[in-house]
């Protein structure tokens, strides 16, 4: 009752402080939002899992998913990602953290998107109705500073200060008479926030997070929101209801999504543990156009003090061809 009163009660005080204010400015329904990339799931194992992973998140890819999660790691960690996601766009991103003892656990990460070569068109009296502008690639990338640290030995907050940058080419506006070259360009801060608690029973535990929190933005004279989301998640291993001893085990999570430019979705995740060494995971997304079903696995290895880990995970698509993804882990402790 004391670490309940000392720590959740707080927390839930701090959540109700910033989810009141969100209702005014965010996290009402908005049809859609800009920077939609900030959404793709980075990292095999959270994808292969369903993206239900915000309470299992415990490596540096937690920079992602709950920042929180970087409080359970140690030593000094490298994660790096590479994706192909739908229509040819890849999708680059790593993390090197570093667990200062006392001083908690930092995390240094970069996410960068390559959309391809783009043909550009704008407006025109012709019969076309348009005239080529030429090629164009457009820019998208971010950097991100993570940190987390443990309150106690079951409770965990972290959060995180993204650097966003993004540049979609020149286009021209006004009117026919009066054309006006436009650069949609701009660089902006966003904001991650996260809390995991263990609550004492065998490994159960919840996360919260709050991400891509930040202000309104403006192309020409149309302004968008960020991708801003708030989810509540639980995982447990549930081979602890029956043994506490054990080469398997089986992890159960589930993630309560509420996003801004859409209406609540639910991941749910399945992980099966041998010896902490092979991995098979499962997962499904409900209220989803396109996706539903995860599937993916890994391998992990200790070699003395080093430890490398190598994840997969597929991610299927109604109208586009399935998604492939690769994360590399490296440990150092």
């Amino acid at each position: 009752m004391i670490t309940f009163r000392k720590y959740i009660l707080p927390l839930f005080a701090a959540l109700i402080l910033l989810v009141i204010p969100l209702q005014g400015q965010g996290l009402e329904k908005v049809a859609q939002s800009g920077m939609s990339w900030l959404s793709i799931p980075v990292g095999a194992r959270g994808a292969a899992l369903g993206n239900a992973y915000i309470a299992i998140a415990n490596d540096a890819s937690s920079v992602f998913w709950n920042p929180a999660g970087l409080a359970f790691t140690s030593g000094i960690r490298g994660f790096l990602t590479q994706t192909q996601w739908i229509a040819d766009i890849n999708v680059n991103a790593g993390v090197a953290s570093y667990n200062a003892g006392d001083w908690g656990v930092f995390g240094l990460g970069f996410l960068s998107m390559d959309w391809g070569t783009l043909h550009g068109t704008r407006r025109a009296q012709n019969d076309q109705g348009f005239v080529e502008t030429g090629e164009f690639s457009p820019s998208d990338w971010s950097i991100m500073l993570s940190y987390a640290r443990r309150i106690s030995n079951s409770f965990s907050i972290g959060g995180t200060v993204k650097y966003i940058s993004e540049n979609l080419g020149s286009n021209m506006t006004g009117t026919f008479d009066n054309p006006k070259e436009y650069t949609a360009e701009m660089d902006l801060f966003a904001f991650d926030f996260g809390t995991t608690y263990y609550t004492g029973y065998k490994d159960l535990r919840f996360a919260m997070t709050l991400q891509n929190f930040g202000p309104e933005q403006r192309y020409v004279s149309e302004f968008f929101s960020l991708p801003l989301t708030f989810t509540i998640g639980l995982a447990m291993d549930v081979t602890q209801l029956w043994t506490e001893q054990s080469n398997h085990s089986i992890t159960m999570s589930i993630d309560a999504v509420h996003p801004r430019d859409f209406s609540e979705r639910l991941h749910i995740g399945a992980e099966y543990s041998f010896q902490n060494m092979i991995y098979l995971r499962g997962g499904y997304k409900s209220n989803y156009d396109e996706q539903d079903l995860t599937l993916g696995g890994g391998v992990h290895y200790a070699f003395g003090d080093i430890e490398l880990g190598l994840d997969y995970s597929y991610v299927a698509f109604t109208n586009f061809d399935a998604v492939h993804m690769f994360s590399f882990d490296f440990i150092f402790n």
